[in-house]
């Protein structure tokens, strides 16, 4: 797995939103890509995911994605907001990755809550 970015958070009504201060030389981006490096999608539904089960408990087993856009490169060296909602049912986690620039990446991961 890879580390998390050190982080702050706040709660906004029922999402939470983390800020992201990524290292510049992330090791999560050696060899992706070579002199251009950005933050492998694999890496933000990963950070994602742990840092939904830090922000509202164990989220149960990963079933899938849904909705997935990768909208604009996440770069080494960058502070990004991570920003999270869990459905009420407690089987869907969106995020949400906004930049200086906006939007970079969205989507929403789905679990089967544990019984």
């Amino acid at each position: 797995m890879n580390p998390l970015p050190p982080s702050s958070r706040r709660l906004e009504g029922a999402e939470t939103v983390f800020t992201l201060a990524l290292e510049p030389d992330l090791p999560a981006c050696r060899g992706h890509f070579p002199g251009d490096p950005v933050v492998p999608g694999v890496v933000l539904v990963d950070w994602a995911i742990r840092l939904g089960e830090a922000a509202f408990g164990p989220l149960g087993r990963f079933t899938g994605l849904d909705q997935v856009k990768f909208l604009a490169p996440v770069r080494p060296g960058a502070a990004v907001e991570l920003r999270l909602a869990l459905g009420p049912a407690r089987d869907r986690l969106a995020f949400q990755y906004a930049g200086a620039a906006g939007r970079q990446a969205s989507g929403q991961i789905r679990f089967q809550p544990a019984p």
